[in-house]
């Protein structure tokens, strides 16, 4: 199986270059620390902004009989409550998505450096960093519009965030930034090689039985490293702090090597 060979392989540049493995630690540290500082900065304030709008559309919804609900946005636009907390929530959440970009390109960026540095010998730092960052941006506006082309199909209008969302829209929504993630993993996958833009949606595509296994796998493995620090981190935060130096962070390492492998077996 295919699957098979890229996790070995992956598995072989991650113990073959352990040296690597203390410099992606400190890089991934960092950007926790600045990621939770910028979590205490902006995202709290957001949330609090978020309830407060939230018991107001409440109150709202519960005057309006089930045939008039089509009318909550605009009720809610001339609520001067609401739209103090709206305002509130938009700002703050604005600067933690910006903060969160910035840190990202600035920590992420040497990560990856890293990790293709573990497979590929010769590869440039000046040009990783620089690609990396730009992709980063390219996606961050990418995943703007397909928000923004969200807010407008539940027919939010006259708010950014969307107030009401059918199922069916979410779902779909969801799913696109699924597949966003999905090629701007192979994107990051194809940082040391020529032309990695347009590469990117013919790789993703033409080796997607290579590639999506991959993709899948990592997804699962880190959606069970990251949760894993979050059981102990209120009762032995010590322990929750070890669990992400030692398994975490690691798990992730590997995770990168994994895509990159996968990504480059056919290229």
């Amino acid at each position: 199986m295919i699957l098979n060979t890229t996790l070995t392989r992956a598995w072989k540049a991650f113990t073959q270059n352990k040296r690597y493995l203390l410099l992606i630690v400190l890089f991934e540290f960092i950007f926790l620390f600045a990621a939770t500082q910028v979590h205490l900065a902006f995202f709290m304030p957001s949330a609090e902004a978020a309830t407060r709008a939230g018991e107001v559309m409440a109150e709202e919804v519960a005057k309006l009989p089930v045939s008039e609900i089509y009318q909550l946005e605009s009720i809610l636009v001339q609520n001067q409550e609401f739209m103090q907390a709206y305002r509130e929530l938009l700002q703050h959440l604005g600067f933690f998505i910006l903060s969160m970009l910035v840190i990202w390109m600035i920590f992420k960026a040497p990560v990856w450096y890293l990790a293709h540095k573990s497979i590929l010998k010769k590869i440039s730092l000046a040009t990783s960093l620089l690609k990396f960052s730009l992709l980063s941006l390219f996606w961050f506006i990418v995943m703007c519009i397909v928000f923004t082309i969200y807010s407008v199909a539940t027919g939010s209008t006259a708010t950014v965030l969307p107030l009401m969302g059918s199922t069916a829209a979410t779902f779909t929504v969801l799913l696109i930034f699924l597949i966003v993630l999905y090629f701007a993993q192979v994107s990051f996958a194809l940082i040391p090689s020529q032309q990695t833009f347009k590469k990117t949606f013919v790789l993703g595509v033409k080796h997607a039985r290579t590639i999506l296994p991959a993709f899948i796998v990592n997804a699962i493995i880190s959606f069970i490293v990251i949760s894993l620090p979050f059981n102990w981190i209120k009762e032995l935060p010590l322990l929750a702090l070890a669990i992400i130096l030692f398994i975490t962070i690691p798990a992730l390492a590997f995770t990168r090597l994994h895509i990159i492998i996968a990504t480059w077996l056919k290229h």
